[in-house]
C-alpha cells in the first residue's frame, strides 16, 4: 500500500513540473503582471520589473536592438503563456537586445520580463496611441499547436431510427495552443 501511495505522489509531482513557468518569467519576481496595473507614476522611476505576454504585431530591427510591437493578453500565472482566447488589454512596446530577425517573431506569440521604462507615442491605423515600453531582460518565445477532432466516419445513427441524413449537430472541432 505504501509503495502505492509513494508512486502517486510522485506521478503527482513530476505531473506538476510540466506547469511551471519558464526561468526568469516567475510570477513572483514582478511587481506588475498586466497592462491594466501599470499607474501614472510608475513611469517616474523606471524600475517597476514586469511581466507582460501577447502577440507580436509588428518588429522592426534598430542598430543594436530589435523593436516589438506587441498586442498584449493576459498571461497565466502558473506558466507564463499568453492566454490567447482572452480579450486584448491593449499594446505595449518592447525592445530587445541584439538582432533578430523581424520575419520570424512576426505574428509569434511572447511572454517577456522586463523594467517597465516609459510611454513612447505613436499610432494605431490612424489614431494615436500611447505605448508603454519594456526593456526586456528574459523572454521566451511560444510555438502554436493545433488539434483537430474529426466529425464521425458516418453519418449513421443508430440511435435515431431507421434514416439515413446528413448530421449537423456534431462539427469538427479545432484548437489552438501553445507550447
Amino acid at each position: 500500500m505504501l509503495k502505492k501511495i509513494t508512486l502517486f505522489f510522485t506521478a503527482l509531482l513530476g505531473l506538476t513540473a510540466c506547469v511551471t513557468a519558464p526561468k526568469g518569467l516567475e510570477a513572483e519576481n514582478f511587481t506588475r503582471t498586466d497592462l491594466t496595473q501599470i499607474q501614472p507614476k510608475d513611469y517616474a522611476c523606471a524600475c517597476h520589473p514586469i511581466r507582460l505576454g501577447g502577440k507580436i504585431i509588428h518588429a522592426k530591427a534598430l542598430e543594436n536592438q530589435t523593436e516589438l510591437e506587441i498586442l498584449s493578453f493576459p498571461v497565466a500565472s502558473w506558466n507564463a503563456k499568453p492566454l490567447m482566447e482572452a480579450q486584448s488589454n491593449g499594446r505595449f512596446i518592447a525592445y530587445l537586445e541584439g538582432f533578430i530577425d523581424p520575419e520570424i517573431l512576426k505574428n509569434q506569440y511572447i511572454t517577456l520580463g522586463g523594467i517597465l521604462k516609459k510611454q513612447q507615442v505613436g499610432k494605431v491605423d490612424q489614431a494615436d496611441y500611447v505605448y508603454p515600453v519594456v526593456k526586456v531582460k528574459n523572454y521566451r518565445l511560444w510555438k502554436i499547436g493545433v488539434d483537430y477532432y474529426p466529425d464521425y466516419d458516418d453519418d449513421w445513427r443508430f440511435n435515431r431510427g431507421y434514416y439515413w441524413r446528413y448530421d449537423w449537430f456534431y462539427p469538427p472541432q479545432i484548437r489552438y495552443y501553445l507550447y
